[in-house]
């Protein structure tokens, strides 16, 4: 029995051998084009082997090895695509200000003196025209209820014991109809159209008075760090030989 099996596997083998060197011959016949012939023919030479051999030690018939492709690494890294965008104008700041005045103007009253440290309204008015473009920024002590320019302009003075700052500020570009307001620097000892971020500021008392800086002797800093069509944030400073104010504000624009 064992030298009938050997018999049967030389004779396979010879065949197989046999197979190989027709498909190699035809190959080569069909010339270098047709590869796929070769191919053809040594893959059935090679299933011819191993259906004469049996199945390989260790692998189960009909059943493919897959323990190579699970020791296989997947290298492939994740990478996070999402993005986020943040508002073009960005985060609103809360409503509000900060204030103090100081004077020695005699205009300022010595009794009944408005409480600075209670803001109870920070507003702003836009207008414009050709060539310049002006918002006003009131901070009172009490509240301002104007809905436009229009209405602000035609505001009643304070009562006993209020007050409002207001500051205009300016921007002067010659030959362009109803310029954009903007940040930065407005500068309120410089005379409008001298340069193009101007401005001014006052104390706005009971009984029709005013108390406007000196724009000769003045010193200011006052700055714009955010703007939007709806918005306006910045920080304020001016003095001069009588008086003097600073803080922040945060105010719709109307």
């Amino acid at each position: 029995m064992r030298r009938d099996g050997s018999k049967r596997l030389l004779g396979a083998l010879t065949a197989v051998a046999a197979s190989l060197a027709v498909g190699l011959v035809m190959g080569f016949a069909g010339g270098c084009g047709d590869e796929q012939r070769v191919i053809s023919s040594t893959s059935t030479a090679a299933a011819e082997l191993q259906t004469a051999l049996g199945p390989a030690s260790g692998a189960t018939s009909g059943t493919p090895d897959t323990t190579a492709m699970n020791t296989a690494t997947d290298t492939t890294t994740a990478h996070d695509t999402t993005t986020s965008t943040a508002p073009v104008d960005g985060p609103a700041e809360e409503i509000g200000a900060t204030v103090f005045v100081s004077s020695t103007n005699g205009a300022y009253p010595t009794e009944a003196v408005p409480d600075w440290s209670r803001v109870r309204s920070a507003e702003a008015y836009r207008n414009a025209s050709y060539g310049v473009a002006t918002v006003w920024v009131s901070l009172a002590t009490y509240e301002v209820t104007a809905a436009d320019i229009n209405e602000y302009w035609d505001l009643p003075y304070p009562d006993t014991g209020q007050g409002r700052i207001e500051l205009g500020l300016t921007r002067t570009l010659p030959d362009v109809n109803m310029p954009p307001l903007a940040t930065g620097t407005y500068d309120l000892a410089t005379p409008q159209g001298q340069a193009e971020l101007t401005g001014w500021a006052k104390i706005v008392l009971p009984d029709g008075r005013a108390i406007q800086f000196d724009q000769a002797s003045m010193e200011s800093d006052v700055q714009v760090t955010a703007l939007s069509d709806t918005q306006i944030s910045g920080v304020f400073y001016a003095k001069d030989n009588w008086s003097e104010i600073s803080g922040t504000f945060t105010a719709p624009v109307k």
